[in-house]
């Protein structure tokens, strides 16, 4: 790392800590904002007379490495000779602490507070894309006016640092915090950095961390992090949102969160002390949150399904078994009334025998999930077979479009394709049309599941991870299959107003490839669902 050994950045030292008196801790406090003070006027120019640029950076930031890597290197050889370039890694305490004080200084909101972080002549960009774009701008107004831009630097420079002073109480007490986070979060990595600061200002702060999405004990964080929202008054939607902090009754999410607002809560509590809440939680308390937690998941989990069904039940190879079904009809003088009441039998016989297979692998499988290492398995073995599929849907969407709806790869072979049009040849022309079409539907339903099957098993699997009983797992299924039958009865439906098969099979037809993008998104959806249940 490359610094200037002037700068004030790189050997500038917290003066905030607590100290048992008060006296010696004020007197401490304003000698250190002084100093802070005197040395950061000077850092304008450095001793060839030129500004300082200082360049804020962290060594864990992948946004900080492409800058360094694509941007900076053009943009120095270009511009260094007009000013002295100093790199700050905020690893480093006192480059932390420089950082937020310049932050304070020139007013930036926390929610434009990033990495990569640019300060020069009385402006701080911050992140990748604006000091990509603004820095070279910035730059040159500079250059074009130098002394205007040196005054505003001035003014930034005199202003007093929003520095915030530790409660001056003779005695602090102990202050416990709670601290949600989850991996990847970039928020989280910005929390991360005030903890630090916060913990070596005070003595008195203990912080503890929960990763909301920690494997070791399921979903203990996250009933603790729910706890604890409901305790304080989180809004519904926001429990368990990361990052999040919580002392005593208050609590700080996200873009809430800063240095300013986590060091008042700080020194107020320091008056009282706050102890570790949620070390204490009653069984009730708990219970309540598992609750919440588990109707939140459960009306997710509706969604899912529902969405799941319905676009299974759009799947070009059940729809055009459909639109075979209703196009015989016509053709042997079926039409009217007569049609609905065939349609309804075939859909009702539909949706038993889909419900029934369901029920039964549901069984099959929750008895080789009781095995752990069957449960994974099971779970992540579905979870590839649905990437799979879902790339294969993929694949079908560009063969659609191209007008090759006969390669494409997820559909009925040829063959099945053929024994259920025989079938439903062969019931409808039955004297009793209900009887025919219930027994149509029963054997095009075990016919078509070599293609519907592809969503419907990696389905249950999911429900089976989600549902909490086995009442809520057939609960589930119930769902599932009445939105896999809804086109069924939209067809019907048409046809009985009138509606020719011909053009709802037009309409169908310039639209596989969206229906085929439609079964990808369920396929990817399903998978990331399995994985999360499998490590959640």
């Amino acid at each position: 790392m490359r610094t200037n050994s002037n700068s004030p950045f790189t050997i500038h030292h917290s003066p905030f800590k607590i100290r048992h008196s008060p006296f010696y801790l004020w007197v401490l406090f304003s000698l250190g904002v002084l100093l802070f003070s005197v040395s950061f006027s000077r850092a304008a120019d450095t001793e060839n007379g030129k500004p300082e640029m200082l360049f804020f950076f962290s060594p864990e930031c992948d946004e900080c490495k492409n800058i360094k890597r694509e941007f900076l290197p053009d943009f120095l050889e270009k511009y260094q000779r007009h000013f002295t370039f100093v790199e700050l890694d905020v690893e480093e305490p006192a480059n932390i602490d420089s950082l937020f004080a310049m932050e304070d200084r020139v007013g930036v909101p926390e929610a434009d507070k990033n990495y990569p972080a640019v300060y020069f002549m009385g402006t701080m960009i911050e992140g990748e894309i604006p000091v990509a774009l603004r820095l070279e701008a910035l730059v040159n107004t500079y250059l074009a006016n130098p002394d205007s831009m040196k005054a505003v630097d001035r003014e930034v420079r005199a202003r007093i640092p929003q520095l915030i002073t530790p409660a001056q109480t003779e005695t602090a007490n102990k202050v416990h915090m709670a601290y949600f986070y989850e991996q990847g979060c970039k928020k989280c990595s910005r929390a991360e950095e005030i903890i630090t600061w916060l913990t070596k200002t005070y003595d008195n702060i203990t912080v503890m961390k929960f990763d909301i999405n920690d494997t070791a004990d399921k979903n203990k964080n996250k009933i603790l992090a729910t706890a604890l929202g409901l305790r304080s008054g989180v809004p519904e939607n926001k429990l368990m949102s990361t990052p999040a902090f919580f002392v005593g009754d208050e609590y700080l999410l996200s873009e809430n969160i800063s240095r300013k607002k986590l060091a008042e809560l700080a020194g107020k509590y320091s008056k009282t002390g706050s102890n570790a809440v949620w070390e204490h939680f009653d069984d009730q308390e708990l219970k309540n949150a598992e609750g919440f937690l588990e109707k939140k998941m459960q009306s997710f989990s509706f969604f899912v399904v529902a969405f799941a069904g319905l676009g299974d039940g759009i799947n070009p190879c059940a729809f055009a078994t459909i639109l075979f079904f209703v196009s015989y009809l016509s053709m042997v003088g079926r039409k009217g009334r007569e049609i609905l009441i065939v349609g309804l039998a075939f859909a009702f016989s539909v949706f038993i025998t889909y419900f029934l297979v369901g029920l039964g692998f549901l069984n099959v499988v929750k008895s080789f999930t009781n095995i752990e290492i069957l449960a994974k398995i099971i779970f992540g073995g579905t979870a590839v077979l649905c990437v799979i599929f879902g790339f294969l849907s993929i694949a079908d969407y560009f063969k659609a479009r191209a007008g090759k709806t006969g390669d494409m790869a997820l559909q009925l072979p040829v063959f099945l394709k053929k024994r259920i049009h025989a079938t439903i040849r062969e019931n409808v022309r039955m004297k009793s049309i209900v009887a025919g079409a219930l027994i149509a539907g029963f054997m095009v339903s075990i016919l078509e599941l070599a293609c519907t099957g592809q969503v419907y098993l990696p389905t249950i699997i999911f429900m089976l991870g989600r549902s909490g009983s086995r009442l809520s797992a057939v609960f589930y299924l119930l769902v599932y299959n009445l939105f896999f039958i809804a086109p069924l009865l939209i067809v019907f439906g048409f046809v009985y107003k009138g509606v020719s098969s011909n053009a709802i099979a037009k309409i169908m037809e310039a639209r596989v490839g969206m229906v085929k993008l439609g079964l990808a998104f369920v396929f990817f959806m399903v998978a990331g669902l399995l994985l999360w249940s499998l490590y959640s």
